[in-house]
């Protein structure tokens, strides 16, 4: 099978799409519209926000919420496929599982009954004609999480970039991140919400792959796909209220890691991400992405740079030093804009540079803020701290 990312890389992707006013944070929530994808991500930082406009975001059964609905016919939305209530009901979300000092911890945010675990916020938002990009940060216990929601307009999926970094003094073991979500798919909301779930491809097989699908065909055949590649991933089904990576992982309590596995059941799917030791400093942190579709799977290869979420990420950037008590460094080639931004989102300073720029942010209060680097569609995130 295709390689489909980068090792330590994972894409989120979804096949749907409207074009609408509607891209844009609305109460601290961020709206993501392209063509044939509509993302709605919450405040805090799973996909399930409140809709704010059912006929323009095509939410299903005209629900309170949605998290995501995709046209991949592109029949201007006659037909058109995902979450219709309540975004992933019983369960849509994502967490962290991990051990320190001997103990075990389990933390998570989840659109059922609004878990919010892990604290944080959207710190930033871009949005041009041809792609959108939401920012989510937060911390626990020292684990400091940062998700990069990209909708490319044209595309029928989105991406979603994670870096998990240690930012306290001590060394946290057997770390995993976890993405758990029930597939309904395009039923209704008298429907049984059975769909077939299976393990198309599993890490440590014929390759690295880690894809797992839900079908039914009532009304219409739709098929959502979660794929990442990497031996630090595998795909399960099973369960609704996953909550523990670890058990998600190794397939234990009930779910099902086995490749080529199926069943046909109202189940959850998911994927799930292992950490075996994760030390103290920024430079111990983790970067990957997964993917989502309600279509085929879009092309992705394993050396950045050519396709897919290597268009909308800006990877030969460098930003430093980080902390800084002085002036700030951003390189990367070309010309480029940048703008530093507090963690409630304000706008502190911005500029531009070409090739090198030298940022004097002496002027600008000690603490944590948000720096983002936008080179035509791509874009660097990163957190900057000022002592």
């Amino acid at each position: 099978m295709k390689q489909i990312l980068q090792k330590i890389s994972i894409i989120f992707c979804l096949c749907f799409g409207v074009s609408s006013v509607y891209g844009q944070i609305v109460d601290g929530h961020a709206y993501l519209v392209g063509d044939y994808v509509v993302v709605g991500i919450n405040a805090k930082g799973y996909e399930g926000a409140p809709c704010i406009n059912p006929d323009s975001l095509y939410c299903r059964g005209g629900g309170e919420n949605i998290g995501f609905v995709a046209n991949p016919q592109m029949d201007d939305w006659t037909e058109y496929n995902g979450d219709f209530f309540m975004p992933g009901s019983p369960e849509c979300g994502f967490g962290l599982t991990y051990t320190l000092d001997g103990v075990q911890y389990t933390k998570g945010n989840n659109a059922t009954a609004g878990l919010f675990e892990i604290p944080g916020e959207l710190t930033d938002y871009y949005d041009s004609v041809d792609s959108t990009i939401v920012t989510w940060v937060g911390e626990v216990d020292g684990i400091e999480l940062t998700i990069v929601y990209s909708l490319q307009k044209d595309q029928l999926y989105y991406s979603t970039e994670m870096t998990i970094a240690n930012t306290g003094d001590e060394t946290f073991e057997n770390v995993f991140y976890y993405h758990n979500f029930d597939p309904d798919n395009n039923q209704s909301i008298s429907g049984s919400f059975v769909t077939t779930n299976t393990i198309d491809s599993q890490s440590g097989m014929a390759d690295d792959s880690c894809i797992v699908s839900a079908t039914q065909d009532m009304p219409w055949v739709s098929k959502v796909t979660l794929y990442a590649y990497g031996s630090e991933w595998k795909a399960y089904y099973g369960g609704f209220m996953n909550r523990n990576g670890e058990w998600m992982w190794n397939g234990d309590e009930g779910l099902t890691t086995e490749e080529d596995a199926s069943i046909t059941a109202d189940q959850a799917i998911g994927l799930a991400y292992k950490i075996t030791s994760l030390p103290p400093g920024r430079a111990g942190g983790e970067t990957f992405g997964f993917g989502t579709t309600f279509d085929a799977i879009p092309t992705f290869v394993d050396e950045p740079g050519d396709v897919g979420l290597a268009d909308q990420l800006l990877t030969d950037c460098n930003i430093f030093p980080n902390p800084t008590q002085g002036n700030l460094n951003v390189q990367t080639e070309g010309a480029f804009n940048y703008q530093i931004i507090d963690l409630k989102g304000s706008v502190v300073l911005t500029g531009n540079g070409t090739d090198n720029a030298i940022i004097d942010v002496t002027a600008i209060d000690k603490g944590t803020y948000i720096i983002t680097v936008i080179q035509n569609s791509r874009v660097k995130t990163e957190k900057l701290i000022l002592n």
